[in-house]
C-alpha cells in the first residue's frame, strides 16, 4: 500500500505549504529526509497571518499570490482546525488545486506511512475487529486511509455530531467523572451539562497557567482540581519545554509531579474517565488499570496524538476488560483531531 510521501517523491509538480506552525516543521523535516524539499516553491498563510515574514527561509505569501504563479501545484495543509471559516477556505482551495493534509503526529515523530502500516498490520487488523458498529469500522478504515493518502475526504465521510457521540454514553445516578487533560475547565463544564448524573469531578491539568483558569472557571461545580501530569507512575517525570501542543512527557526537560488515576482514586469508584493528555493516553490507561478492571467505567479516549494510538489503545483496553464495546467517532475537524474511542 503506497503513501503520500512516495507520491511527493515522484511528482514533478511544485509543492506549496499552507501553514507555518509545528505541523509545518514536521512536514518539512519529512520532506527533507525524503529528498523532496527542493520541490517546495512557496508557503502561504491564511488572511491576517501573512504579514512581512519568512518561515524556514521562505517568504510567507497569500494563497492568491502563489496561485497567480502556479496553476498546477500540490498544496500540503500543515495545521488542524475546527473553525468553520477555516474549513470552508480549505474546501475552496481543494476545489481549485490538488490538496493533501499529511499525517504527522501531534506527539512524537513516528509517521503512519507505508512502512509503519506494514510493520503493524496484524495489530491494525486486530484493533479493527474490536470496533462495535458499522460507523466505528468505517471511521477506523477511513482514518487509516487518510493516514496513508493525506486525503481529508476520507475523514469527511465518517464525521459525526457531538450529540451522536455523547449519546453512546449512559451513566448511573451520582456518577464520578475523571477529567484528564482538563485544560481550563471547558470539558468539565460541558460534561456536567450533558450528563446531569455527574455529581463529583476530579479534574487533572498539568499546565500551571491552565490550572489556575481551571480552578477559577469551575468554582460552581463539585470538583477537585489537581495540578499534576497523569501517567503510569507516581513521583516525578519530565515535560516538554519546546513548542507544540500541550504538556506531555519526554526523556528530559522540566521536572513535574506525576500521578496515576488508581492512586488518586485510592480504590474508589469512577463512572466516566476522559483521556485527552497529549500523547500520554496509553500511560494514563496503564495507570488506571486497577480502576478499569474493578469498575469498568465508561472511557472516552482521544486517539489522534500518536500514530500508534489507533491500534495500541483499543488493544490495551480489551486486554484489561474483554467485555468493553469499543466505538470510534470523529467530529468535524481538519486532520484527524477530535477523534476518540468510546468504550462502554
Amino acid at each position: 500500500m503506497s503513501d503520500l510521501w512516495q507520491y511527493l517523491q515522484q511528482t514533478d509538480k511544485p509543492i506549496i505549504l499552507y501553514g507555518t506552525g509545528n505541523g509545518a516543521d514536521k512536514i518539512i523535516a519529512r520532506l527533507e529526509s525524503d529528498g523532496s524539499m527542493d520541490k517546495v516553491r512557496g508557503i502561504f498563510a491564511s488572511s491576517g497571518f501573512v504579514r512581512n515574514r519568512s518561515f524556514h527561509g521562505i517568504r510567507v505569501e497569500s494563497y492568491e499570490e502563489i496561485r497567480s504563479r502556479y496553476k498546477d501545484m500540490i498544496v500540503l495543509l500543515c495545521f488542524g482546525s475546527s473553525l468553520p471559516e477555516v474549513m470552508n477556505n480549505v474546501d475552496r482551495i481543494s476545489s481549485e488545486t490538488e490538496l493533501y493534509a499529511p499525517q504527522v503526529p501531534v506527539y512524537g515523530n513516528t509517521v503512519f506511512d507505508e512502512r509503519f502500516y506494514n510493520e503493524n498490520i496484524n495489530k491494525i487488523k486486530k484493533a479493527k475487529e474490536y470496533m462495535s458498529d458499522p460507523l466505528s469500522s468505517l471511521t477506523f478504515d477511513n482514518t487509516v486511509k487518510y493516514f496513508l493518502s493525506g486525503k481529508i475526504s476520507f475523514l469527511k465521510e465518517c464525521e459525526t455530531s457531538v450529540e451522536e457521540e455523547f449519546g453512546l454514553t449512559r451513566l448511573p445516578v451520582s456518577s464520578t467523572f475523571i477529567d484528564l487533560g482538563a485544560y481550563t475547565g471547558d470539558t468539565a463544564l460541558e460534561y456536567s451539562e450533558v450528563f446531569p448524573e455527574i455529581t463529583d469531578i476530579i479534574a487533572v491539568e498539568p499546565d500551571s497557567k491552565n490550572y489556575v483558569k481551571l480552578a477559577a472557571n469551575t468554582e460552581g461545580l463539585s470538583i477537585r482540581c489537581l495540578n499534576v501530569l497523569i501517567s503510569d507512575i507516581t513521583g516525578t517525570t519530565h515535560i516538554n519545554l519546546g513548542k507544540g501542543r500541550g504538556v506531555h512527557e519526554q526523556d528530559a526537560g522540566k521536572d513535574i509531579v506525576c500521578d496515576t488515576v488508581d492512586n488518586i482514586l485510592e480504590g474508589k469508584r469512577a463512572d466516566l474517565i476522559k483521556y485527552d493528555v497529549e500523547g500520554n493516553e496509553l500511560k494514563a490507561l496503564k495507570g488506571s488499570a486497577a480502576t478499569i478492571e474493578k469498575y469498568k467505567p465508561v472511557l472516552h479516549v482521544a486517539c489522534y496524538h500518536r500514530s500508534e494510538d489507533i491500534f495500541e489503545l483499543p488493544l490495551y483496553i480489551k486486554s484489561l476488560r474483554d467485555d468493553y464495546k469499543i466505538f470510534m467517532r470523529h467530529r468535524p475537524h481538519l486532520l484527524n483531531w477530535d477523534t476518540q474511542f468510546i468504550c462502554i
